[in-house]
């Protein structure tokens, strides 16, 4: 009988410690979880706040530390780093910021982007987006560095269908101070095209190309219209509307731009940019910007890049860092 009882003391001590023990590991798996959120909560306020900081002021401000948290921007990888000692636990991550410009996207402005329900084709990485501003054309960098400067009004440019420059447009920047002007089946390649008046016509069918950058070179633009009054359509002519124009590089207007027809790289940077709807053009704006993927950059002409305070975005983030401490 004695033993019958030590045997049934000796089992319910046994249960007793495994039932402490496993209170205790869940006690000590709860602990862990919370402060995991509250490491995540944390982070996630301090990336928050860094972002906060960035873009409403310089971003020396992000360089913090204190109450266990670290933040440090690196302005030339454009990194941050947020580091979090706290809860006993330490973590770190790295997050890219690299600048997202409006010669970025294969449609960018500041005021209207209408696409009329039309698709616009470009990759993922290159979808529209609104900025609070939009770049300066810096004319006199145009006007210093042009092969040419055209001053006609009520002028047409004619290459005849011969698929070769005109005469008169050696490669390179050529500045155009008239209005009124039109573009009759032009092919220029390696060129920048700059107008200043208004009431600039392409018809039939143009082709214009900029140079393509080299290594990590900032682009040239394909066209630029500085005036604020300029209207400009990309469309379709012919018979079967088979004749469009196809523009290799940026297109930037300060004012208003009609996408109906066309073949276009990208990116395209106005004032106004409307997607025109209508069946006899096919919604047909076709864009070849994983073609011409060189464009997608800074581009001459527009001041330096560093010049403008651009909106910080989360790029790409690794965790360096997520462990708990260990305590002797």
């Amino acid at each position: 009988m004695l033993v019958a009882v030590l045997m049934i003391f000796v089992v319910f001590s046994f249960t007793g410690v495994a039932v402490l023990n496993v209170s205790y590991i869940s006690t000590v798996a709860s602990t862990e979880t919370i402060n995991n959120i509250k490491l995540q909560y944390a982070m996630e306020s301090s990336v928050n706040e860094s972002l906060w900081r960035m873009n409403n002021g310089p971003d020396s401000l992000i360089n913090v530390e204190a109450d266990g948290i670290t933040t440090l921007f690196d302005p030339v990888l454009n990194v941050l780093s947020v580091k979090v000692d706290k809860f006993q636990m330490e973590t770190e991550i790295l997050l890219d910021l690299s600048e997202d410009t409006h010669f970025d996207r294969a449609l960018a402005s500041d005021e209207t982007i209408n696409t009329n329900g039309n698709d616009v084709d470009a990759d993922e990485e290159n979808q529209s987006r609104f900025f609070s501003f939009m770049p300066e054309v810096d004319l006199d960098y145009f006007t210093d560095n042009a092969v040419a400067i055209h001053t006609e009004n009520f002028h047409r440019w004619d290459g005849g269908g011969k698929h070769e420059d005109d005469e008169d447009f050696d490669e390179g920047i050529h500045v155009f101070t008239g209005s009124f002007l039109e573009f009759k089946k032009m092919h220029l390649y390696n060129h920048t095209l700059v107008f200043t008046g208004r009431y600039i016509l392409f018809s039939d069918d143009n082709e214009i190309s900029a140079p393509v950058p080299v290594d990590s070179a900032d682009a040239l633009p394909a066209l630029v219209f500085s005036n604020s009054d300029s209207y400009f359509e990309i469309e379709a002519e012919g018979k079967n509307y088979d004749k469009e124009d196809k523009i290799n590089g940026a297109i930037y207007t300060a004012g208003t731009i009609i996408l109906k027809k066309g073949e276009l790289s990208g990116p395209i940077v106005g004032k106004t940019i409307t997607m025109e709807h209508g069946e006899e053009y096919n919604n047909q704006i076709d864009f070849k910007d994983t073609e011409h993927p060189k464009h997608y950059r800074w581009t001459k002409g527009f001041k330096n890049k560093k010049h403008y305070d651009w909106p910080k975005q989360i790029g790409r983030w690794k965790t360096k860092k997520w462990k708990k401490k260990h305590h002797a």
